[in-house]
This record gives structure tokens, sequence and C-alpha cells, in this order.
């Protein structure tokens, strides 16, 4: 079905809805479309050839972009030519995951006003980020001997070392291999990690040594490493271990959900083999190439998903944000790691984009009077290990909610309490007060039930893909 709406005065994108063979929900995917005589729907999605879809296959709609945001605000600052307004659009390019426009503005705000504060500690930032790591030689080394897994190879990138044993070239991958599209990935969540802690009003010590990355090229290998270490991790998809500093993932690619798309698609090419010649040989056709495509889209976004969280994870606690291995901060680490969370499934992703996955488990929080006050979140109990599995994913959406709200609304006080709560933790090994948690967060951020209002205020207003869509389509 297609169904197209036009604004004069609005720039739209064209949103894809396909649910794939097998899946409980559907994906939003952005990119352009061109429809042709009869069914025929060609999609073009950023990065990828174009495909062709009947349009029974998807939904097809058009709808404001949201990068429609930026652009507004870019022409208001081209206007006004004001260092604020360069750095307001600053901060929408950098949430949709644009970096170069994220520069651009940049740029344009360090021309006129070098020395605004903003644009010094974005510069400070940059010249961090830029600075290569050195003692690679010796933290393959500590790498090898933490793990004890001699066979696997070894790549670099600027910050990172990484160990994996997924087939590429050597210690200088091709660009389209896996290992240096995981590289990439990692040293786009550097990049972005300090620039919006800059844009905030922190500029972050940058770490001082190549940060280790372990990545298995099956689910069962890493799998078997995981529970070994941590029997707790056996429903994990990729986790940080502060105790050696370690980060560990796997090719999303081979999970059992993904193995059987795989499967699908495979059956479907072999299909479109015998179909050629035959009047069905263009309906085969169509429906393989647009599930390959779709399938592999949605690896490399599983992928973006769980290494921007766990990379968070390690850099929170390598450049002195955040305490490492300490009790009772659940919430504030796991609350920052989702912020940071490339979300998958959404059109697109940045820096405290909207995750509509978070945003579901924090609704649901927020609408069961038994957990939805904010003591409960912040002082760790809805974290707590004896809550049911299922509670405690929802209590990942409450996190994500209210650092969301106080990184955008007050990062400034975020990045004290966060300091604070290093502070207090090291006065207890054996973990800390539920009560004495909630006092430190009453004493940065006010009164609390104030504050509570001000969170669901803040969230109504955010909205899902799909919704946005939805809206869209209403006459």
């Amino acid at each position: 079905m297609i169904t197209c709406l036009t604004t004069p005065s609005t720039s739209l994108a064209d949103f894809i809805v396909y649910t794939p063979p097998g899946a409980k929900s559907p994906i939003v995917l952005e990119g352009r479309t061109k429809v042709h005589s009869g069914n025929l729907i060609e999609f073009t999605y950023p990065g990828y050839p174009s495909v062709a879809m009947d349009r029974d296959q998807a939904v097809v709609v058009k709808a404001p972009t949201r990068v429609e945001e930026f652009r507004k605000l870019w022409y208001e600052a081209t206007k006004s030519n004001k260092v604020d307004g360069y750095l307001a659009a600053a901060q929408v390019a950098l949430r949709h995951g644009r970096l170069k426009e994220f520069y651009e503005c940049c740029s344009a705000a360090y021309k006129i006003e070098p020395d605004h504060p903003t644009v010094s500690r974005l510069v400070d930032a940059r010249s961090k980020i830029k600075k290569p790591v050195v003692g690679f030689a010796e933290a393959e080394t500590k790498f090898r001997e933490i793990t004890q897994l001699s066979n696997m190879k070894v790549a670099r990138s600027d910050h990172y070392i990484l160990l994996h044993d997924m087939a590429s070239d050597g210690a200088i991958p091709s660009k389209t291999s896996r290992v240096a599209q995981r590289l990439e990935r990692l040293e786009t969540v550097y990049e972005s990690f300090f620039l919006k802690f800059a844009l905030q009003g922190t500029v972050l010590a940058a770490p001082s040594e190549p940060l280790m990355v372990l990545l298995f090229s099956e689910e069962k290998d890493y799998m078997r490493y995981a529970t070994q270490r941590d029997p707790s991790l056996q429903s994990s998809a990729g986790f940080w271990s502060p105790g050696d500093n370690v980060g560990v993932f796997y090719d999303r690619s081979t999970t059992d959900d993904m193995r059987l798309l795989s499967q699908i698609v495979e059956e479907m090419k072999k299909a479109k083999l015998q179909a050629r010649g035959t009047a069905a040989s263009r309906d085969v056709a169509q429906k393989t190439n647009s599930l390959e495509l779709l399938v592999k889209i949605m690896k490399d976004e599983l992928d973006a998903e769980v290494v921007s969280h766990e990379a968070t994870h390690q850099l929170a606690g390598n450049t002195g944000l955040m305490p490492r291995g300490k009790l009772g901060l659940s919430w504030a680490h796991e609350g920052l790691a989702c912020y940071f969370e490339t979300p998958a499934g959404a059109a697109s992703g940045g820096v405290g984009a909207l995750n509509p996955r978070r945003l579901q488990g924090y609704r649901r929080i927020s609408n069961d009077p038994t957990r939805s006050r904010i003591e409960l979140l912040v002082s760790d109990y809805l974290f707590d290990p004896k809550m049911p599995p299922a509670s405690v994913v929802e209590a990942y959406g409450g996190a994500w909610a209210l650092t969301h709200f106080l990184m955008e609304t007050d990062a400034a006080k975020l990045a004290e309490y966060y300091r604070r709560c290093a502070e207090l933790s090291a006065e207890a090994e054996n973990g800390i007060p539920r009560s004495k948690l909630i006092d430190l967060f009453a004493d940065v951020f006010g009164d609390i039930p104030t504050l509570e209002s001000e969170l669901q205020e803040y969230m109504q207003s955010h909205k899902t893909d799909l919704e946005r869509l939805q809206e869209a389509l209403k006459p």
C-alpha cells in the first residue's frame, strides 16, 4: 500500500514500514522511493543498492523528515549568523548521527566567535579525539593474558585494539570487512561521546591506552566465553567487564533469528534461479532482493545497537565520568548507555535519538503506580536482582527516559551527580543504602515530585517512528 501526503511548506521523506518474515514487529527505514508503472516501487536506502518491491510488500509513507529540523535550524543560523544558532543546529545534527553536518555547524560558529565557551570546549574535545593513543604492543600482550585466547587475530584503530576470530585480511582489514565496520562503529561512538559532553559543558579526559574489545564471529563461542565469566550473562548480547576493562561482542548475524532470515533468503535465491524465464520471475526476484537488502540492514542495526551501548559503558569508565564496578549505580550506568545507544529498527539514530524499545519500557513503568516513582529508579530498587527479568528490562526504559530528560535539560547537574556518585561509592564496598542514593539525587536535582512531573510532560512529546507515521496518515 502506498500513501502520499504533501505539504508545500514541508520537506518530506519516504519511509518504508516493513515486517520481515518471522519478525514480531515491523522496521521503519527512511530512504527514497520511486513509483513505476503497475505495482512496482523502487526503494533506495542510504549506502545500499536500490531494490524493487510490490506495493503489497510494505507500507510507504511520505512524512516530514527529522532532518528537516536540522535544515530549519541551519537556515535560521545562516540568517542570524549567531553562534548559538549554529550550536543549536549542531545539537540536532549529532542527534541524527550526522557528524559531517555537525562539524560544519561548529566550523561556522568558530569563525564567528572562536573564544565562545562551548566552541572552545568543542575544540578541546576535538583535539583529544584526534590524538591517537599509544602502547598497542603492550596492550595486546595484556589483552591476550586476560582472555587466554591465543588464536585470536588482532586489528587496530586510533583508539581501539580488537581481538577477533572473524574472516578478514590481516591487521589492516579491508574497509568492507565486518572487522573494519566494527572498528569504524566504535570510533564513531568514541567521537560522539566526547562531542556530546563538550556541547553540554564537560570536556572529558581521554583514555591514555587503547581500549580493548573482543569480537566473536559466532554467538555460541561468545556465549561460552561470557557464561564462563559470569552465568548471568547467558542472555546478553554484549558486555563490558569493568574489572579487566574489556568489551565483548559477537557478530549479530549469527543469532538464531538472523540465521532463520538468512536461510529464508538463501531459499528465495534458489527459487529466483528456478523462476528465470517464467511468468513469476519478476515477482520472485523483487521479493528476494528486497528481503536480502533488509536482512543486511537489520544485521547492521543490531550490531550498532549493542556496540553503541557497551562502548558507552567502557568510555564512561575510562574517562572518569562514572565510577567503575560499584554497587548501587545500575540506573545511572544503564541510563547513560541507553542514551547513547543507536536503536535498532529506527529510521536514523545518533546521540540521544528516540529509542522505541526504551520508550515502551518507560511507558509501562510510568503507568504502573507500584514502579513509577523516581525514588525507586534512582535507588536501584527497580534493578534489584530479585525483580522479575521483564521488569528489569523495562527499568532500562525508565533509566533511559530520566537520563534523556536530564541530559537535554540540565547536563551540568547530571555531570555533577555522576561525580558525586563516584565519591559516594568509594565510601562503601558492600553496597550503598538506598536512602543515601535518594538523598544524593534530591540534593543535586531538587524536589523529586516536581522533577517527576516535568519528566512525564517531557516524555509525552516523544513518539516512535511508527507513531509519527500514523499521525502523518491521518486525514
